[in-house]
């Protein structure tokens, strides 16, 4: 769930409806309905979906971009996680457990990168804020997230990252996608976790 505003959104992990709760009245909106590209998720075993964002932290050599290129010539698999918004509860929840996890992750040759529609400013602020040591990298407009299935249109508000996971093995191969997130926030780094290392097998 993201917060913006004054309004909680409540997003279904389907990302089909989303309920609009105002904390300043006692008023429920009627639901809207939700445009989303869940439906067109990258096929597994098949290469990922090219992007380069700005990231929220400079590069070593100092460049301000992230591409999939650059993540695979790591030679390492990569997690990418699409999130709605920095700074509330379930994102801050599941960026917390991936950075508890980092070093687990970094045994199994891996590594963990953040996706939202987030500006490089605020991702920068919520990276110090929690004290991250992975990198963010802002999706303006959503482009990114639609190419990975992972977009929420909100009439009246935008487009958003839905909250999806994605194993990409070191040859650019998607090998596995977590769609249902929203409601196991609290053991989905575990989840990938364990998924990561059965892939690895």
């Amino acid at each position: 769930f993201f917060q913006h505003s004054a309004n909680i959104f409540a997003v279904a992990s389907t990302a089909t409806s989303c309920a609009f709760l105002s904390t300043g009245s006692s008023t429920v909106a009627n639901a809207a309905l939700l445009s989303s590209s869940s439906s067109s998720l990258p096929p597994l075993n098949t290469p990922a979906p090219d992007f380069e964002l700005p990231n929220s932290r400079n590069n070593n050599d100092g460049s301000t971009t992230t591409s999939l290129t650059s993540l695979l010539n790591t030679k390492k698999w990569t997690v990418l996680y699409f999130y709605p918004g920095a700074f509330t509860s379930g994102c801050t929840l599941e960026a917390r457990n991936f950075q508890t996890d980092l070093p687990t992750y970094q045994n199994l040759n891996a590594q963990i990168v953040g996706v939202s529609v987030d500006s490089v400013e605020k991702n920068s602020e919520f990276c110090s804020a929690e004290k991250l040591e992975y990198t963010l990298l802002t999706d303006e407009g959503g482009h990114v997230s639609k190419l990975y299935g992972s977009s929420l249109s909100i009439p009246g508000f935008g487009t958003f990252s839905n909250r999806q996971t994605y194993i990409i093995d070191p040859r650019g191969d998607v090998r596995w996608v977590f769609v249902d997130v929203d409601s196991k926030i609290p053991r989905h780094s575990g989840d990938v976790l364990e998924k990561l290392r059965e892939l690895q097998e």
